[in-house]
């Protein structure tokens, strides 16, 4: 008998308290504020209490610890951990959410999507894709660079027409030397550009310059680059009213009967791809069309301004306008 017990008081011993009697370990929370984050991932620590809201764009949120005020994420997931204990909605743009065994959520939890979403890391970039959106997002940026691009084309007309014009005959004379002149600029513009700086840079007198050089030096190239490709418009314009027989002497509408050539493809392109909504065969074709015309044009523009100074020079003789000829009077005989 008294062997039993001892065996039965050893067991005893030997058995895991119960559940009530294990009482968990006290946290002690650290308070943070708002946690706004922009294409990053962010951990609520278990430690942490967030006072306010959580808000993440381009980027997942994973919750250890308490948020007092709802979480927003957008173009990412969200995971509550067991411990996690969260107050407020939730709101989830293109994500999912996932909550764990234990997770405390009081609020509610709100989805909005636009289609399938995606987001890689290449790096520390995430790239968030918005589905349906995303391609009236392209067709709404492409809509902006040309109408920024137009009123920059406008200005240029007005301010500066006689250079649009002699780079325009530059490159009708010298088409392919203005293209290699032109490729030559865009490939070798930033090399020269950090070199001249680093040069200048090396010594004290120079450093003051450096702050200077830069900025002209892109307004410059900006200034080329838009007198070169209104100057291309403005001769296909010219062109193609020689060939319907219409009067010129009108660079504005030249000019964007020009543009419209230049730039269709590229518009025609975004419209396919939201029509479609698919990147097919057509689109592509669009794409390259639409990209080779642009290289193209703005290559071979650039290289015109080169060649005639930013349009301050003639390479080729100026068009012989043939005076108008002076009516003749005949004599009747009475």
């Amino acid at each position: 008998m008294r062997k039993a017990c001892l065996t039965l008081a050893a067991i005893t011993l030997l058995m895991p308290l119960p559940a009530f009697a294990q009482q968990p370990d006290p946290v002690t929370y650290r308070l943070t504020g708002t946690r706004i984050a922009l294409a990053q991932n962010v951990h609520i620590e278990r430690d942490e209490e967030v006072t306010d809201a959580v808000v993440v764009v381009g980027g997942s949120v994973t919750i250890d610890g308490r948020v007092r005020d709802g979480v927003v994420v957008v173009g990412g997931n969200l995971h509550l951990t067991p411990t996690a204990d969260v107050h407020g909605d939730v709101v989830l743009v293109g994500g999912e959410l996932t909550r764990d065994a234990g997770a405390q959520l009081s609020g509610g939890v709100n989805y909005i999507s636009f289609g399938e979403w995606s987001r890689r890391n290449f790096g520390f970039v995430p790239v968030v894709r918005f589905g349906e959106v995303g391609r009236w997002l392209s067709l709404a940026g492409t809509v902006a660079r040309l109408s920024i691009l137009g009123v920059l084309m406008l200005a240029m007309l007005i301010i500066a027409r006689a250079p649009v014009a002699r780079v325009g005959r530059a490159v009708h004379a010298e088409p392919l030397r203005a293209f290699a002149i032109g490729l030559a600029a865009e490939i070798f513009f930033i090399p020269l550009l950090i070199a001249t700086s680093v040069g200048l840079a090396i010594t004290i007198i120079g450093i003051p310059f450096v702050a200077v050089l830069i900025p002209l030096a892109c307004v410059v190239a900006v200034f080329a680059f838009v007198l070169g490709f209104t100057a291309i418009a403005c001769r296909i314009g010219e062109s193609i009213e020689d060939r319907l027989g219409w009067q010129p002497g009108n660079a504005f509408v030249a000019t964007a009967i020009g543009a419209i050539v230049l730039l269709a493809p590229t518009l025609l392109a975004r419209f396919v791809n939201v029509a479609t909504g698919s990147f097919g065969p057509t689109e592509l074709l669009l794409i390259a069309i639409s990209v080779t015309v642009e290289f193209l044009a703005w290559t071979t523009g650039v290289g015109g301004a080169i060649i005639t100074g930013l349009g301050r020079w003639y390479t080729v003789p100026p068009p012989i306008v043939a005076p108008p000829s002076k009516p003749t009077i005949t004599a009747t005989a009475f």
